[in-house]
């Protein structure tokens, strides 16, 4: 009670509140509290700043987990969250700091071995989200350099993508 400023358990038993005074005293003692927690917390982890946009809303499930998902679903689901929150490792990383056999190759499309190059630029199984942004990005490039994107090497394409996706 005290981490949430509920008051002491003397003023409860003075002041007894009914089932829906309390639920909702402690509900929006809760959110109260994790918003200030998220908020104070969101310049020492980068993570958090894509928690504190206009769809979070403290109580409300994020717009992505809504949907109902079937359990083969769950899996790219785990994926989404993990890139979401900036924890997803890509395979060839995982394989070099795991004694287990960990293959490389890219867990989503099973092409190629899953580096930044390409999970960012080639995955054919993330096409459908990367290539509108892509191509904003392009466009905008050739706006204001007028030089062609392509021309750049791949660690600077990767370098502009991840640094606009962070703004969106």
């Amino acid at each position: 009670m005290w981490k949430y400023d509920l008051g002491t358990v003397a003023d409860l038993a003075d002041d007894t509140p009914t089932k829906g005074r309390w639920k909702k005293r402690v509900q929006n003692a809760v959110h109260s509290y994790w918003s200030i927690q998220i908020d104070s917390l969101t310049p020492l982890y980068s993570t958090l700043f894509f928690l504190r946009q206009d769809k979070y809303i403290p109580g409300k499930i994020l717009p992505m987990l809504s949907l109902e998902y079937t359990g083969r679903e769950s899996e790219p689901l785990k994926t989404k969250i993990r890139l979401l929150t900036g924890t997803y490792m890509l395979q060839t990383k995982r394989k070099n700091f795991n004694q287990f056999d960990i293959y490389p190759t890219c867990q989503i499309c099973c092409e190629e071995n899953e580096t930044a190059k390409h999970f960012v630029l080639k995955c054919s199984a993330l096409q459908s989200v990367t290539q509108p942004i892509m191509v904003d990005i392009e466009r905008q490039w050739e706006v204001i350099t007028e030089t062609s994107f392509n021309t750049l090497l791949i660690d600077e394409q990767l370098y502009i993508y991840s640094s606009t996706v962070g703004q969106l």
